[in-house]
């Protein structure tokens, strides 16, 4: 089989550097606001209060030696709030391929493959720091024992507090999640009602840095799912900026002989879009 590392980073490597130079340069030069101007532009009722906020995440990584590999690292998080609703939506995607030598033979294989997907709506009350949520998330995590898993979950919302320095959310309310996982070759499925709740800090220390921790819970009778993400951004120039994240998953529902934690830890370009 051919090796993949060596034709991907030869092949990859100088496109993603010249993107990558192309990107910083255009964004030093051009102003910040652009793509926000093209927006505004192309909507001329815009306001103030429909504040939108698209942000792009990117990393790669490669290693090669006596162990190989090649890991591509992909974020998108958009959020928009309107006078009545706002909204959020997260994706995430991990992709690893490693190559290895054994008795002297190259073998590359797939060691991480994780997409995440998730969005939440909440409507306002009278005093639009309480609101009502509907979230919705897409799991599909191979090595986990799981094919795929999924909730829908609804509630309620609320902003704690929220200046120019820090805000504080929570969200808390019943759902209902389904699974299918895969052992020995055999399918099984799982659905139940389920408990979500979620919780995030921001603080901004600065014009260029930003302070974020959130975590989320989903628990049944059976299994407890938990994610948490520990960050800090700093803006380097414009719209592009530069992020350092720890990410926690425990899932008590994983099959037997693999583990219930899995972390992350990453460094990657941010770029605000809008």
């Amino acid at each position: 089989m051919p090796n993949l590392v060596t034709p991907f980073k030869n092949q990859n490597i100088l496109f993603i550097v010249t993107f990558l130079s192309v990107f910083t340069g255009f964004n030093t030069h051009a102003k910040p606001n652009f793509m926000r101007s093209l927006y505004m532009a192309d909507k001329p009722n815009y306001k103030a209060d429909e504040e939108l906020s698209v942000v792009g995440e990117f990393g790669f990584l490669f290693t090669e030696g006596n162990s190989s590999a090649s890991t591509l690292k992909a974020r998108l998080n958009a959020s928009q709030e309107l006078k009545a609703w706002e909204y959020q939506i997260f994706t995430n995607l991990l992709y690893r391929k490693s190559t290895r030598t054994r008795r002297g033979e190259r073998i590359k294989a797939t060691t991480a493959h994780n997409f995440f997907v998730s969005g939440q709506a909440d409507y306002k009350l009278d005093d639009p720091n309480n609101r009502i949520f509907v979230y919705g998330e897409y799991d599909e995590k191979r090595f986990s024992g799981f094919l795929y898993q999924a909730a829908l979950a609804a509630g309620w919302s609320s902003k704690l507090w929220k200046n120019k320095k820090s805000q504080l959310r929570y969200s808390l309310g019943p759902g209902y999640s389904i699974a299918e996982a895969e052992e020995t070759g055999n399918r099984e499925d799982f659905n139940g009602l389920i408990v979500r709740a979620a919780m995030e800090y921001k603080r901004k220390f600065s014009d260029h840095a930003t302070f974020r921790q959130f975590v989320s819970t989903e628990a049944e009778a059976d299994f407890t799912k938990t994610r948490s993400e520990t960050s800090m951004s700093t803006k380097l120039s414009g719209a592009l900026g530069m992020k350092f994240s720890f990410m926690l998953n425990h899932d008590t529902g994983v099959a037997e002989g693999r583990n219930e934690l899995d972390t992350q830890t990453a460094l990657t370009l941010v770029y605000q879009f809008f």
